[in-house]
């Protein structure tokens, strides 16, 4: 094979990868129920940055029950990959944890509320198997690089074994 081929697809390898890691500040949300109570919903969000391997915002609202209009943002940085937070907010007990894995963006996010004997729990949990949920993006990189391997590893012709 050419030389300038295989640089080519060396360099196409490259640009690929390079596009998959190139944002330092993401921003997630979700909304999800709460367990243990009636008609209660969780709305989050925060913002995480991969440079710094920072929590930097943090924020909870419950709607609906008995936590309805609850609120709370949370601005005090945290390093790390996990996110914590347990304090008392207006009377209603708040234990947050995040758990983020910043080489694929994937998180786990759980905690309850408590106002007397009411008490409601919540989970979000977007920890996929590549197979899951890839991006078509990802999947051609990866087969490009496949590819790429295949063809830069040429064929290798077998000796007959001498007795």
């Amino acid at each position: 094979m050419k030389s300038y081929l295989k640089f080519g697809v060396v360099i196409c390898v490259m640009a690929f990868s390079i596009s998959a890691f190139a944002g330092s500040v993401s921003q997630f949300s979700y909304d999800t129920g709460l367990t243990g109570v009636s008609n209660s919903t969780l709305q989050a969000a925060f913002t995480y940055n991969t440079n710094t391997d920072t929590f930097t915002k943090e924020t909870l609202t419950f709607s609906g029950g008995i936590f309805n209009g609850v609120q709370v943002t949370i601005t005090q940085p945290q390093h790390g990959d996990t996110f914590t937070f347990d304090k008392t907010v207006d009377g209603d007990l708040i234990a947050y944890t995040i758990v983020f894995n910043p080489l694929t963006g994937a998180y786990d996010a759980y905690g309850s509320i408590s106002k007397g004997r009411s008490e409601g729990y919540f989970q979000h949990d977007t920890q996929q198997t590549p197979e899951g949920g890839t991006p078509l993006t990802y999947l051609a990189a990866s087969g490009l690089a496949l590819f790429a391997g295949i063809l830069l590893a040429g064929k290798q012709r077998r000796q007959p074994a001498e007795n």
